[in-house]
């Protein structure tokens, strides 16, 4: 078995990494066991590394399986692969049943079934296989959840209270004039005022941290302005979002409703990014706060859960202290983490079942609203909230529309929009365009946006303003420019094609030195406009993975009002174009997308969900019309076994 996983090794069908750990367990097993069986092993080490490394936490032991191991079913090879993969961890003609392989490894020494009271690599649980620290992951999360459902807090004021505090911050006329709709947002305050553990999803513009933003001021109120809050979200970028997403929700609250000032300090705004939380060593990966070293936090606050992998999201139950109260935000319709784990989309997965009956007769008691129950209800469904009217996209904006189809993963409807809407712009690839000509009008595109802002950062040089210095609006000619920068962002799929993000940020600054806009020799060199984005967090400077910089003087880069000298700037690359995955937590005036001209792994609806929100008023696409509509008709469905682990382990309290 291991010559064959090596020659798949060679032909970069599995990874280094891969055939090492294979190889590990290959060295450790017992020698007197049937060559079968020590086959059987080293192939599912080898399938449990390479399933970790695209993106699942677990192996579902499926009868499927066998006839797609490593994505093989989908390659074209010299060599059957499958065949002589059956051949060797069975010896009859048949192939040995995906059922019966837990049940031949029973007693191996690197896999273990009880993985409560035996350690090992490898464990079976559910009918799934773990990596044993993959699984203690899952488990940890689970169980974290569990407790927090079995023990809600004793709160210090009565219902009465609560649905007065409701009723001031969320006016009937704030919502809507329509009768017998329902406020999710006022139903999620009530929840989470009531669960120590809550997840608010919604998509983009249906106000997640307007929502939470109101729901500290009344958890504020309530406690007396004694709470000790934190925000966070897994990247730089996605924390500047939220820090600003709730700096304009108090100062609109403040103006509405003429809060105390002291109320309005009580809540935190600003956020730092989960690993500076948590104080992750980037050598060794320990934290600084665990179980041994709480957060002393009384309200945890975190955005943009999505991208939030199973190890980190374990690493963050570990630190928070049982009364702590947990209160989670994001989208389960964009791209799951880049790394293993789709912790919100396994959370967010009853989020459309009816309440239990307890549940619904507290949130009638508080805020007014009857919403569906029943008594079989999932204790979890009562810690969920889904926001659904979205207050970016109305009913006649083009971009919801079309986000709405992408979901529904309608291809030939949504591509019709494009056609209907003003603000949305479809810029086919053609057969007979070779790459160098798609590239270009890319390229081209990019220098007719981007000359706005070089053009006016040119006006301000020959002016020699102080960038630092404030204009006529009151804010500083840096931040001026930066918006003017930030309004237009080009997207992609992938990074190491002609149209990936490497190659179209060379040819993006070379255009535009050609157009006399940017001066350099090499476009490694820092130039005035040169937009970058961090790449490593660096806590010396306060820089994380994921902010955006922009070049305004010699040696002086700027992150907002911040000016950093380019010699303390940590890794980073140019952001004239971004990666999808990059772009989440971004919003942009003009969003422009461009998808890979042919079928990749990477599409997926949930890639184009997420690129396609990312624009406020204006959205263009570079694409193949057959490309866009079969990514719109693949789904990510990552296999993890966190939600039947939840339900197993809430059914044993039952």
């Amino acid at each position: 078995m291991l010559s064959l996983l090596k020659e798949l090794n060679e032909r970069n069908i599995i990874s280094h990494g891969d055939y090492y750990f294979a190889k590990l367990i290959a060295d450790k097993q017992p020698t007197d066991l049937p060559e079968p069986v020590k086959n059987l092993a080293i192939l599912l080490a080898a399938l449990c590394s390479w399933h970790y490394a695209q993106g699942n936490t677990c192996i579902l032991l499926e009868p499927a399986l066998a006839g797609n191991l490593f994505g093989l079913a989908y390659r074209v090879t010299e060599r059957n692969y499958l065949l002589d993969i059956q051949h060797r961890i069975w010896h009859r003609i048949e192939a040995l049943p995906v059922e019966q392989w837990q049940k031949r490894l029973r007693g191996h020494p690197a896999f273990t079934e009880d993985p409560l009271v035996n350690a090992a690599p490898l464990a079976f649980q559910f009918d799934a296989l773990y990596f044993y620290r993959a699984w203690q992951d899952e488990y940890r999360i689970a169980q974290y959840i569990k407790n927090a459902l079995k023990s809600e807090p004793r709160l210090p004021f009565s219902v009465p209270q609560i649905r007065e505090k409701l009723a001031a911050y969320f006016p009937q006329s704030d919502f809507s004039a329509a009768t017998n709709i329902i406020d999710w947002q006022k139903v999620a305050v009530a929840t989470a005022i009531k669960s120590p553990f809550c997840v608010i999803t919604g998509g983009p513009g249906t106000g997640k941290t307007t929502t939470v933003t109101r729901l500290l001021l009344v958890l504020q109120e309530l406690y007396q302005h004694q709470l000790h809050i934190k925000l966070v979200a897994p990247t730089g970028k996605a924390a500047s979002r939220l820090e600003e997403s709730v700096q304009n929700a108090l100062r609109f609250l403040s103006r509405q409703m003429a809060l105390p000032e002291a109320l309005v300090q009580s809540v935190p705004q600003n956020a730092s990014t989960l690993h500076s939380l948590l104080g992750i060593n980037a050598f060794n990966d320990n934290t600084h706060h665990n179980a041994r070293n709480p957060l002393q936090l009384d309200v945890l606050v975190v955005d943009e859960t999505s991208m939030i992998d199973l190890p980190l999201m374990a690493k963050l139950i570990n630190a928070l202290k049982p009364e702590t109260r947990l209160i989670l935000l994001g989208d389960q319709a964009q791209l799951a983490s880049v790394e293993a784990g789709a912790v919100l989309g396994e959370l967010a997965q009853w989020r459309h079942q009816p309440y239990s009956r307890a549940q619904a007769d507290y949130l009638r008691e508080t805020s007014g609203y009857t919403v569906p129950s029943t008594e079989n209800a999932n204790p979890l469904r009562d810690a969920l909230c889904h926001l659904t009217f979205s207050r970016r996209f109305d009913e006649n904006s083009g971009i919801g529309k079309l986000a709405e189809q992408i979901q529904r993963g309608a291809a030939e409807e949504s591509l019709e929009l494009f056609g209907q809407y003003p603000e949305l712009h479809f810029q086919a690839f053609n057969n007979t365009e070779n790459e160098a000509e798609l590239v270009r009008r890319v390229v081209q595109s990019a220098v007719q946006n981007y000359r706005v802002f070089l053009t006016q950062l040119r006006r301000l040089q020959l002016e020699k303003r102080d960038f630092n210095a404030l204009n006529q609006e009151g804010e500083s000619y840096a931040e001026a420019i930066q918006a003017l920068f930030n309004s237009t962002r080009f997207l992609t799929a992938l990074r190491s094609t002609a149209l990936g993000v490497e190659n179209l940020n060379r040819e993006i600054a070379l255009a535009l030195r050609g157009e006399n806009l940017l001066r350099f020799r090499h476009e490694q060199d820092w130039y005035i406009g040169k937009p970058i984005m961090i790449t490593q967090n660096d806590h010396n400077v306060r820089l994380y993975n994921g902010d955006i910089g922009l070049c305004l003087a010699h040696g002086k880069v700027w992150f907002g009002k911040r000016e950093v000298p380019t010699s303390r700037i940590p890794a980073h690359e140019p952001a004239f174009m971004m990666t999808i995955h990059k772009s989440q937590g971004s919003e942009f005036e003009h969003a422009l997308m461009v998808l890979p001209t042919e079928p990749n792994p990477v599409l997926s609806r949930e890639l184009v969900f997420t690129g396609v929100t990312r624009a406020k008023q204006r959205l263009t696409v570079f694409a193949d019309e057959k490309i866009w509509k079969m990514a719109l008709r693949q789904t990510v469905k990552r296999q993890s076994g966190l939600g039947k682990l939840l339900e197993r382990l809430i059914s044993m309290d039952d």
